[in-house]
């Protein structure tokens, strides 16, 4: 089912929408929560690509680099959200950032409508992390499956001279694939139902 419309007007409730859908997902992500003193600074231009694989072999993809205006936005969200979570004081993610992004994305009606996310969004989700060598290919997506990708890169500054490395996650939405049962009557007049892939 899609998400209502916000209202345009009020830049809070996507804020609120996107923190209701990314504190849930925190089992996904939470193999990277570090104490302090970690400290994930974004670094560069962040991107987003969705991915969709036609009944072929074909995989179209849009991409694109959100609004420089949202980030101010995505710093707060991260202490909002490890505040929801309960993480102790001083505790960083470096996934968190791509997690709310990709939420951002979803909680945005309009631009789920525009990307064409809309249409896969109600299917049951994959989250997942990616290295920087995955991130650089496209998913391997069965027939009709989509992904959302995000990846921002990011700064550690307790690591130093870590440089900067993409921190990069993945929402992937499989199609919903029914196995189908047809009757069958044997020579004694038997019945059953065959599986059919």
């Amino acid at each position: 089912m899609a998400l209502p419309p916000l209202d345009p007007t009020d830049p809070e409730a996507l804020l609120t929408r996107t923190l209701a859908l990314a504190v849930p997902l925190h089992a996904a992500i939470a193999a990277f929560d570090e104490p302090a003193p970690a400290v994930y600074r974004m670094s560069g231009a962040p991107g987003v690509a969705f991915f969709r694989r036609d009944s072929g072999d074909t995989i179209s993809h849009v991409s694109g680099s959100p609004s420089p205006t949202l980030m101010p936005a995505l710093d707060e969200l991260r202490e909002r959200y490890m505040r929801a979570i309960g993480a102790p004081d001083g505790t960083d993610n470096s996934h968190l950032p791509p997690l709310l992004m990709l939420c951002m994305y979803l909680a945005d009606t309009p631009m789920c409508e525009r990307l064409g996310i809309a249409e896969v969004a109600h299917r049951p989700a994959q989250l997942e992390p990616l290295d920087e060598e995955e991130g650089q290919h496209d998913p391997e997506l069965e027939p009709l499956d989509a992904a959302l990708r995000a990846w921002i890169p990011l700064e550690a500054d307790h690591v130093p001279d870590a440089g900067v490395n993409p921190a990069i996650l993945e929402i992937r939405f499989p199609a919903q694939r029914y196995s189908r049962h047809v009757p069958w009557e044997g020579a004694a007049g038997e019945t059953g139902r065959v599986h059919q892939p």
